[in-house]
């Protein structure tokens, strides 16, 4: 687990997009898989959260890198494909992860 711990942010954030996003039809889908998942544990996502809250903090300084990562790792289409539609769908689902961490308590 402590590697896990020392996971740089946006790798977290990356994999979060891999496998809790990419197959999402939806963000009430998305937050639907979260809850389902708090019932279990909230560790993961108190982590996940942790790390979108550092990535929007300090995003990568390539042009493009957040947009790029949404897209790709997301696999999800922004009608704002820029770096800012990409750090305020990011915003969302740090919003969405600590909705669900409230709920769960």
């Amino acid at each position: 687990m402590r590697q896990q711990d020392a996971e740089p942010a946006i790798d977290v954030v990356r994999g979060f997009l891999g496998f809790k996003v990419a197959d999402a039809e939806s963000l009430d889908e998305i937050r639907a898989d979260l809850r389902q998942t708090a019932q279990v544990s909230t560790r993961k996502l108190r982590r996940e959260l942790a790390a979108f809250e550092a990535v929007l903090a300090d995003p990568p300084a390539v042009p493009g890198a957040l947009a790029r990562m949404v897209a790709w790792e997301g696999n999800w289409v922004l009608e704002d494909e820029s770096d800012v539609g990409a750090a305020r769908f990011l915003g969302e689902l740090a919003q969405i992860l600590r909705d669900v961490l409230a709920e769960a308590g």
